[in-house]
């Protein structure tokens, strides 16, 4: 039975999709079988990986059109992923306008688990339907924040609608942690905040990873040349970063 981790955060600009790709490549280059789901309509997870889009079904057609879970996967090099859809920009109209709605994406992705050991999600970088159907699906949640004051309000947003999913659509939903992202830790603020964070989550009954990710130059690179930042440069110190990262994930098994 797979873990099946949404990476999540509201705010736009915070690395959720370069977090999710990384993850997902690093737990497969660890010898995981790992399947990536991008929901996010803008669909960068899927360019990242060079996953198709056009005359092929993605997870538009499998949440919406009834098409068999098996026929969306793609069979990439190192992971499989079932690719987002433009049409997913707006999808909230198409949900079933009755109790169902947040069980979607659960209903139709749950005979995946039996087949991996873990399944990432790149949750869209807003509120609503999509989100809440991925949290519905998941096991864990992995917050990725950037050390400013709007990352930490995107966090007290996210909680109300993890604490929302807990009550009505999934019990057992957990966060597994609160990764800090793109950090500079010369400047005062980020300094500030790493050190505060772990108090302000207290209550939420969650705590920071002990990595935090170092933003360089070759991490931009590998998004231009569509590549996870491991196989662009390991030896760069984003690369190690989520490397650790995937450890601690690993570590914090449930």
């Amino acid at each position: 039975m797979s873990r099946v981790i949404a990476v999540a955060n509201q705010k736009g600009g915070i690395g959720k999709t370069t977090t999710a790709v990384n993850i997902a490549y690093d737990l497969a280059d660890m010898g995981m079988k790992v399947l990536l789901i991008d929901t996010d309509g803008q669909c960068n997870s899927t360019d990242t990986c060079r996953a198709q889009v056009e005359g092929v079904a993605t997870l538009y057609d499998l949440l919406f059109e009834q098409e068999q879970p098996e026929e969306c996967v793609q069979h990439m090099e190192k992971l499989d992923v079932i690719a987002s859809d433009k049409l997913l920009k707006n999808p909230e109209k198409r949900f079933p306008d009755d109790a169902t709605r947040l069980f979607t994406m659960r209903d139709a992705c749950e005979e995946l688990r039996e087949q991996y050991d873990y399944i990432v999600i790149d949750t869209p970088p807003s509120l609503g339907c999509m989100l809440s159907n991925a949290l519905t699906f998941a096991d864990e949640v992995v917050i990725p924040v950037t050390c400013d004051r709007y990352g930490m309000e995107g966090i007290s947003d996210l909680y109300v609608t993890i604490n929302a999913t807990k009550k009505y659509t999934n019990r057992d939903l957990r966060v597994t942690g609160v990764l800090l992202n793109k950090y500079k830790e010369r400047t005062t603020l980020c300094r500030e905040i790493s050190e505060a964070l772990p108090k302000v989550l207290e209550m939420f009954h969650t705590t920071v990873f002990d990595t935090k990710i170092r933003e360089c130059e070759d991490c931009k690179k590998a998004q231009s040349a569509r590549m996870s930042v491991q196989e662009y440069n390991p030896k760069c110190t984003t690369a190690q970063d989520y490397w650790k990262v995937c450890e601690e994930i690993i570590g914090r098994q449930a």
